[in-house]
C-alpha cells in the first residue's frame, strides 16, 4: 500500500506478486500430506528425471496452476493471478524496456484489488 500511495507502481506490483507467491508457499507448507501437490496435472516435472520438481524449485506459475487444480483459487482467480505474475516479471528492467511497459496508479490499484481477492481465496 505504501508503494501505491507513493506512486511506485512497478514496485507495488512486484511486491504484490511476491506476496502472492509467499501465500502459495505457506499454504503448501501447511499441508500435512503434500501428495496432492505432486499428483496434480499442473505439477512441474524435472525434464531430466521425469519426476516432480521439489517444492523449493517451483515458481509462481505452477503454484497458481496447482492451486487452482486443488481448489485453492477459482478459475478466474487463476487467470488474473497469471496476469499479475506476468506484470510482476517486469522486475527485470530489460523486459520492461523491450515491452515498453509503464505501469500507472490505475494499474497498481487494479492489481491491489486482485491481490486482496486472491488473498481471501488462499486464506479460506
Amino acid at each position: 500500500q505504501r508503494c501505491i500511495h507513493a506512486k511506485a507502481d512497478l514496485a507495488a506490483t512486484i511486491m504484490m506478486g511476491g506476496f502472492l507467491g509467499a501465500l502459495f508457499v505457506a499454504k503448501a507448507n501447511k499441508m500435512a500430506d503434500k501428495t496432492p501437490l505432486f499428483k496434480a496435472k499442473a505439477t512441474p516435472i524435472d525434464p531430466k528425471t521425469k519426476k516432480p520438481l521439489p517444492l523449493p524449485e517451483w515458481t509462481l506459475r505452477p503454484y497458481i496452476d496447482v492451486g487452482h487444480e486443488l481448489g485453492w483459487i477459482t478459475r478466474s482467480g487463476r487467470d488474473v493471478a497469471a496476469v499479475l505474475r506476468d506484470y510482476r516479471n517486469y522486475v527485470h528492467p530489460e523486459k520492461e524496456r523491450s515491452h515498453g511497459v509503464t505501469l500507472n496508479p490505475h494499474d497498481s490499484s487494479m492489481f491491489w484489488s486482485v491481490t486482496k481477492s486472491l488473498t481471501l481465496q488462499l486464506l479460506s
